[in-house]
This record gives structure tokens, C-alpha cells and sequence, in this order.
């Protein structure tokens, strides 16, 4: 196996994503699977007023997306909140940020494999028992895939992402034209039907914590900026554009699928393919099918790029071992690319992360806390000198009030979250720690 060290790789700009092709990745990274089923979760406490809780979900989730925007102006190279960290709080803290990180992508990306089949079994019945063996052979063909480097994986991402936003937008454009109807059939009527057993500020909390699930991947687009053309331009910008268009997106899904089915989507088990269906005819059922199946297709893809150079940039700082960072020829990690997909195998195949995979919310919030506080210590640091960073492209507006806010927001999204996922948040803490401290001391 040729590797070769990373100063020896010169991959060319025309080659890496382009900030088209960085908002494409970014919204592909945020749409999966979830906006197909979660809408009835996201109806049932509020009704029609779920709406309200999604604008206000996307406007925190923006907060958070625009201060991950201001600090990935410093870098241009891959890690993400884990580069943030470093540069931030120190070695210690970016360890435990880059490996919980870690962590949390290889058991998303199993689940995602997982789900992938899931609905591929149930657009083809006869796959029924090779749920495994479909989920083990698509992490292989995106390793293999991603061997040959960015340029491969970058064509195929941006058509995938294209093909499954084309069902999407779709149904998304064709939801404005049934807006008017839903009012006049009553579907939005009473505006607010509560869950009788909820507060409207449990309510209201209980549903922004589901859109939030929806929106979870936004920051991961900074993770690979190393492999974005004028990465300090054009990241901050992707992520700004990916997570404004995502959000219209979401609202005009939901909003459409209440015009059409009312509180119906309480008894429906697919009610964007059911108020698809309504819309166009049973065509729209098959498009939404395809598009779910093709979605989390794309969902894979992106992980496959992602995850592997996570890991390859905290050994390339020297904090995991050296031979996970080596590059081949073509620029990719591939020693991370092989770990990694064997890990996410075995994942799946033991069955037992399912239940870990709840936790990878929580463990997400090791990386957005830090990424906001990070946004103000490095204004700091850049504004007295010699810290060897530029100030960024974009920089966050109202000063110090937006970082706090997105702060505050976490902290209180982690506490919504079950109590025990937080005490498994707190032994991940603690396990990455030590891994930390037996680490340095082997260096």
C-alpha cells in the first residue's frame, strides 16, 4: 500500500469543491431520511403550530451555524470544530472533541448505512434478510470509491445530492400551490391543537428538540475544508447558504403536508409520500420513495468523504497515531479510510449500536459548545497578534450576543435530551480523557 507524506500531495483546486459544489455537500450532509418520517413526531404536540416551533428551531440552528461560519474562516484545512478547539483551549480539548467527534460520526454513519437498507428492503421486498450484507457492501464501495481520491468522491456527490434535492424541491415548489386549499379545508385549523398532556412551552420544546434531530449534519460541511476550493471564502459562505436553504425547504415540506392531510398525518405512516400522493397521483408516492431511498444514498456518500479525514487531521496534529494522517497518491487518508470502514462495519454487524446511536445528539453538542465560545477567543487572539491567523471573511454580527446565545441554546438542548444520555455523554468525557493522557505519555 503507496503512501506518501502530506507536504508530497498536491491535489488541484479544479479538483476540490467549488462553492457551489461546498453548498451542495453541506445540504446534502443535512438531508436524509429524517424529513420524510418525522413529520408526524413534529405535528403531534402543537398541530399546525409545529410551524412556529420549526422557525424558531431554524433560526437557533442558524446561530450555531453561523458561528462554526466565522471560526472556519481561520482554517482552510479539515478537522473541523476539532481545529477549532485546538486553536482555541489547547491540545486537551481538542483531543477529547476530535475523538468524541470521531466517535459519534462512524456510529452515525453506521445508522445511516443501516437506514439506507431499511428502505431499500422496503422498496424491494425480496432483500428481505440481507439488511447487513447491503449496509456492509456500501460502506466498502464508498471506501474504495473514496480511495481514488476527492475528485471521484466530488462528482458523485454533487449528483447524487442533485438527484435527491430534484423530489424534494419538487414537492417543496408544488407545496405553495396547496397552501390556500389547506387553509379553506380547515387543515391549519385550530392553528394551535396542543397535546393535553404537555405545557405549550413543553410542547413547544419537545417539538424544536425533533426539528433539531432534522437539522443535525449542518456542521460537518468545515470538516472537510481542506478539500474545498478558497476554503476560507467559500466554507462560511456553504454554510450559510446550505442551512437557509435546508430550513425553507423543511417548513415548506411540513406546511404542505398539513395542507394535505390535516391532522390525518397523525394516522398516516408516510405522510410526505401520502400528501405527495394527493398532490400529483400515485406517481408521487413512487417519486418520494426513490427520493428517500436516493437521500440517505447521498447521506452515505458524504459520511464516506467526511468521517475518515476527521480522523486523519487529530493524527496528522500528532494527537492519535501518525499512520492514521498518511496520504496516497490521490490525497486521500487512506489508512483512515480502511479504520474507519472496518469500525462502521463492525458496528454494524454486532446490531448493538442502535441504542448508541441516540447518543450521537448529545455527543454532537461536545462540538457546537465549544465551536461558539471558540468564535470569541479567537477574535481575541487574532486582535492582539501573533497568533499566525487572518481575520476570517465573515465575521459574526452583534458582537459577543450571538455566541452566547447559540451557547445558552445548547446547553439547553442538552437538557432536554433523556438524563441518562448525559451520563453517557459524561463517561464518554472521561474515557477520551484518559485515552488522552495514556496517549502522551506513549508519545
Amino acid at each position: 500500500m503507496e503512501t506518501v507524506k502530506k507536504e508530497d500531495v498536491h491535489v488541484k483546486e479544479s479538483d476540490k469543491f467549488s462553492l457551489s459544489g461546498a453548498t451542495l455537500y453541506g445540504i446534502n450532509a443535512v438531508i436524509g431520511s429524517g424529513i420524510f418520517l418525522l413529520p408526524r413526531t413534529i405535528y403531534q404536540d402543537l398541530g399546525p403550530a409545529s410551524l412556529v416551533a420549526m422557525a424558531i428551531t431554524a433560526i437557533l440552528v442558524l446561530l450555531l451555524a453561523i458561528c462554526f461560519a466565522e471560526v472556519a474562516g481561520y482554517f482552510d484545512k479539515n478537522g473541523g470544530a476539532y481545529q477549532y478547539t485546538k486553536e482555541a483551549f489547547g491540545d486537551y480539548f481538542a483531543f477529547v472533541v476530535g475523538v468524541l467527534g470521531w466517535f459519534v460520526m462512524i456510529l452515525a454513519w453506521a445508522a445511516m448505512a443501516v437506514g439506507f437498507s431499511s428502505l431499500l428492503v422496503t422498496a424491494i421486498p425480496a432483500l428481505d434478510g440481507w439488511n447487513k450484507v447491503i449496509s456492509s457492501l456500501l460502506i466498502v464501495g464508498f471506501s474504495v470509491m473514496n480511495l481514488f481520491g476527492i475528485k471521484t468522491s466530488k462528482i458523485f456527490t454533487v449528483t447524487v445530492t442533485i438527484a435527491k434535492l430534484i423530489p424534494i424541491i419538487a414537492f417543496a415548489s408544488l407545496s405553495i400551490f396547496f397552501l390556500k386549499g389547506g387553509f379553506d379545508n380547515g387543515s391549519f385549523t385550530p392553528f394551535v391543537q396542543l397535546n393535553p398532556e404537555l405545557t405549550l412551552s413543553g410542547a413547544m420544546a419537545s417539538t424544536a428538540l425533533t426539528v433539531f434531530y432534522a437539522f443535525i449534519g449542518f456542521e460537518t460541511l468545515p470538516n472537510v475544508a481542506g478539500e474545498m476550493q478558497n476554503a476560507k471564502q467559500n466554507v462560511p459562505k456553504a454554510i450559510i447558504s446550505a442551512n437557509s436553504i435546508v430550513a425553507v425547504i423543511y417548513i415548506l415540506i411540513i406546511a404542505g403536508t398539513i395542507a394535505m392531510l390535516g391532522r390525518g398525518i397523525l394516522e398516516s405512516d408516510a405522510p410526505v409520500h401520502d400528501a405527495f400522493r394527493m398532490m400529483v397521483g400515485p406517481i408521487g408516492f413512487w417519486t418520494i420513495s426513490i427520493g428517500a431511498v436516493v437521500s440517505v444514498f447521498g447521506l452515505n456518500m458524504g459520511e464516506s468523504i467526511m468521517v475518515p479525514r476527521f480522523g486523519a487531521a487529530i493524527a496528522q496534529d500528532g494527537l492519535l497515531p501518525k499512520k492514521l494522517g498518511e496520504l496516497n497518491k490521490n490525497g486521500a487518508p487512506v489508512v483512515a479510510i480502511i479504520f474507519t470502514g472496518i469500525l462502521t462495519i463492525l458496528l454494524i454487524m454486532s446490531g448493538s449500536f442502535e441504542s448508541l446511536a441516540e447518543l450521537s445528539v448529545v455527543f454532537r453538542f461536545f462540538q457546537y459548545i465549544p465551536t461558539a465560545i471558540a468564535v470569541l477567543i479567537l477574535r481575541k487572539k487574532v486582535a492582539k497578534g501573533g497568533s499566525g491567523l487572518e481575520k476570517p471573511s465573515f465575521k459574526v454580527p452583534g458582537g459577543a450576543v450571538i455566541p452566547i446565545i447559540a451557547v445558552i441554546v445548547s446547553i439547553w438542548m442538552v437538557l432536554a435530551a433523556n438524563p441518562m444520555n448525559l451520563v453517557f455523554a459524561a463517561i464518554g468525557f472521561v474515557v477520551a480523557s484518559v485515552l488522552y493522557f495514556v496517549m502522551k505519555k506513549m508519545a
